[in-house]
């Protein structure tokens, strides 16, 4: 996938016509800043609003899947990338030869975006994978470069053999010829001939500087003298054939260098489609990232893109430009360094216009450039400041008509630029499209502006373009408030200090205060008191409804918030009641689990001594087989006695005592065993205790303990499914009308009346209503020793309604 397909049709330029007035150059200029390459900024630079739902989509998930790999692996280091493309297209021309400096770039080149890919092959995305798979990951031509050039640039002995002996070379005859030059500066003889004892180079040469008088005095190659005259530059004879050596080894040097450097570029230029696309593919991740690096700068969201339709919804969103850190970034001037309020819009369906009124200063022009400038950022690819949840279409045109239009070198006033910039909107109109028109209408008579206002907004509105348009018309207001498709709005502000909130309110036309603010800003009161005195009284009117209308919007507003305070504090109640509700319920349980376990305690410590009864018996008899087994069966009787009694102490114990219930009980009756909060059916009674069988167990319990069930057990139609035992057993309940508490001892009943029965399955009709009888009901046959499985019915017999439970 290639970024470069999101290069618009030639229909998206008109995009580009609001740019200027939405400051969406500032921010491209915030993108460009996080571009670390310079083939990433071009990128980002080049690359306007795109026209099709298709390539915006596409765009959105490459920057929703750069923002996870940058969460994932970490920002990227395409800053260090250098720029390769001009050293490449020269590399492909036969013959041609880099610079050091340029061939150690494309080495670096290839180290830096092998590294890239590698980082990001670890954390693969649909998309960026792609990209990654077009970077080469062959490190040849960076090893060659890296042998052949030292860092300085210079290039290395090691880069053939040829140069190393050359270099060898002359190493060893400059050796041999400093020896020589030395020796005459230390020659007794030859002291008296030099203006200088050192040894200097002419012409690439070594020499001495001798007295010009003594020049004869010399044998040797003259080249040259000083400036003065008075010294002579020698080349002994001696050193001549050292120096010409040296020379020639120079010149070998210089072509074997030049040899090698030619070779390298051959190896750049063999790789130059390789080395181009790897470049490109790393400008369009460097652009991916940086569209990655602002979302998560501006905790941006990913809107819905809408094709079906008109429909633009934007959910608390804040224009990028207002978003302290990011003005500071780009030098944007605010006065306080506050976070922008979030604004909302709606527009779409049946409401395609929307006038927004308010004091000045309140925040109308920025609700304008916020929807455009999200629109154009969402067409470019890049997440919007706004909640998750907005949505936007893919605009053909955004029009923006904002801030003074006046031109003097077209001889144009404020109200003429206004109207050629409305005339070009109309001539170009072509959807769909996003109109933004700010205190359109003005610079000219109020009444004939506001009717021009309100004729331009019904065009576009009729033409089907989306429109959002300020006004401090009051006949402009009037318009909104009585046209179907159009909405009105409103910022508000402080009543008693008059300062704007900066929160928008749907439904409520706003006041301009002018009055109000030009009173804030200290105007003299005898000018407010003439200016009210000449305010037309039609006008002044409309300003007083307008203001009561607020008022009791205020009002309203205030018992909103009180009741929804009732509600929040009503609802918490609930809660700690619910809580303290299953913290007794958990208490109970616990109570009751501590029970059981002091009576399996007990009962295991008379098991243990009934065991070493039997043993001591079994040893004083064995010498007699027969007396032996008496004495262990009385022994086993005396057990069981020993272990019912044990039992039944330990229950009467360790519950509290409770008064005997005066009802009959008898055998067959279902019951509820108090101290452990069960529920069964009575098996066998005696006069002190009795058996009952609980969810397939039989529980031997203190008669004491068992109270019957008065819960009415409503009369079950004759059984749907035939039982697989003879006892007549109904086959489905009838639980409708009763509580949880009511219903589920009749259903645990059923189950062992049916599994007695050894019935097949059974029916339980519980209804629909609000699922908590279903959802218990479900919860009992869940855990049920006795159940196999449930399910609901078919939906002619009921569906969820009914309980369908196959028995064990």
């Amino acid at each position: 996938m290639s970024l470069e397909s999101l290069t618009p049709r030639p229909e998206s330029r008109s995009l580009d016509g609001a740019s200027e007035a939405l400051e969406f150059g500032a921010v491209i200029a915030l993108l460009e800043r996080r571009a670390g390459s310079a083939g990433g900024r071009a990128r980002v630079a080049r690359c306007p609003p795109a026209a099709d739902a298709a390539g915006v989509r596409e765009a959105l998930a490459v920057t929703g899947e750069a923002r996870e790999l940058l969460r994932r692996a970490g920002r990227q280091p395409f800053h260090l990338l250098p720029e390769i493309k001009d050293a490449v297209g020269r590399a492909r021309i036969r013959g041609s030869r880099l610079e050091p400096e340029e061939l150690l770039d494309l080495a670096r080149f290839v180290e830096v975006s092998v590294a890239i890919a590698d980082a990001l092959d670890a954390f693969p995305s649909p998309r960026l994978s792609a990209l990654v798979s077009r970077v080469e990951r062959d490190r040849d031509l960076a090893l060659a470069v890296r042998r052949a050039l030292l860092p300085s640039g210079d290039v290395s002995d090691d880069a053939s053999e040829e140069l190393r002996r050359i270099r060898s070379g002359l190493l060893s005859r400059r050796s041999a010829l400093e020896s020589v030059m030395e020796s005459y500066l230390h020659d007794r003889e030859s002291e008296p001939l030099l203006q200088e004892k050192l040894v200097t180079t002419r012409n690439d040469r070594y020499v001495l500087v001798v007295k010009a008088n003594q020049r004869s005095q010399l044998p040797g190659v003259v080249h040259g003298g000083s400036g003065s005259g008075a010294s002579v530059f020698v080349e002994p004879l001696a050193a001549v054939d050292l120096n010409n050596e040296i020379v020639e080894l120079r010149d070998a040097e210089t072509r074997e260098v030049a040899r090698i450097l030619e070779e390298l570029s051959r190896a750049v230029g063999g790789r130059a489609e390789e080395l181009l696309a790897a470049a490109g593919a790393l400008a369009e991740l460097d652009a991916a990232q940086a569209r990655a690096l602002l979302a998560e700068d501006m905790g941006a969201t990913a809107p819905e893109i809408v094709e079906d339709g008109v429909e633009l919804l934007l959910r608390g969103a804040r224009h990028p430009l207002l978003i302290p850190a990011l003005a500071a970034e780009i030098g944007a001037s605010r006065p306080d360094r506050s976070e922008p309020v979030p604004v909302s819009l709606t527009l779409g369906g049946d409401e395609t216009a929307l006038v927004i009124s308010g004091p000045n200063t309140g925040g109308k022009t920025v609700a304008l450039k916020t929807a455009g400038v999200l629109a154009l950022m969402a067409q470019s690819g890049l997440h919007v400041p706004a909640e998750p949840g907005s949505r936007l279409p893919v605009f053909r045109h955004v029009f923006a008509h904002i801030g003074d239009e006046q031109s003097l070198a077209d001889s144009l006033s404020t109200f003429s630029g206004h109207v050629a910039a409305l005339v070009r909107m109309v001539r170009e109109l072509e959807l769909p499209a996003l109109v933004l028109l700010d205190e359109v209408g003005s610079g000219t008579d109020p009444t004939e502006g506001g009717a021009l206002a309100a004729a331009v907004i019904e065009h576009f509105r009729r033409a089907g373009a989306i429109v959002l348009a300020t006004t401090h018309h009051g006949d402009v207001k009037a318009y909104a408030e009585a046209t179907p498709g159009v909405g009105c709005a409103s910022f508000g502000y402080d009543e008693e200090t008059f300062e704007p909130t900066y929160v928008l309110r749907r439904g409520v036309p706003g006041r301009s205060l002018a009055l109000e603010v030009a009173e804030r800003f200290g105007l003299p009161a005898a000018i407010l008191a003439d200016a009210r005195s000449r305010r037309d009284a039609d006008r002044g009117r409309l300003e007083d409804l307008i203001a009561r209308l607020e008022r009791e919007r205020a009002s309203l507003a205030r018992e909103r918030d009180r009741l929804l305070e009732r509600e929040g504090e009503l609802a918490r109640a609930l809660a700690q009641a619910e809580v303290s509700a299953r913290r007794a319920e958990t208490e109970r349980h616990e109570a009751v689990a501590a029970a059981a376990r002091r009576v399996d305690e007990r009962a295991e410590e008379v098991v243990r001594e009934g065991r070493e009864a039997i043993a001591a018996a079994v040893r004083r008899v064995e010498s007699s087989r027969g007396a032996a087994a008496r004495a262990a069966r009385l022994a086993g009787e005396g057990l069981r006695r020993s272990v019912r009694e044990a039992r039944e102490r330990a229950v009467s114990t360790s519950l509290a005592p409770h008064e005997p219930v005066g009802a009959a009980i008898a055998v067959g009756d279902r019951v509820r065993i108090r101290g452990l909060g069960l529920t069964g059916s009575v098996l066998t009674l005696a006069s002190s205790t009795a058996e009952v069988a609980v969810r397939g167990k039989r529980v031997q319990v203190p008669a004491s303990e068992l109270e019957p069930t008065t819960a009415p057990r409503p009369r079950p139609p004759e059984p749907a499914v035939a039982a697989r035992g003879g006892r007549d057993v109904p086959g489905e309940i009838n639980v409708i009308g009763l509580s949880v508490d009511e219903a589920l001892p009749q259903v645990d009943k059923l189950l062992d009346d049916a599994a007695l029965a050894d019935r097949a399955q059974i029916r339980v009709i519980h209804g629909h209503g609000k699922g908590r009888l279903r959802s218990a009901v479900g919860g009992l046959l869940r855990d049920h020793p006795h159940v196999a499985a449930f399910h609901a019915a078919a939906s002619r017999e009921g569906g969820s309604g009914v309980t369908v439970v196959e028995l064990k």
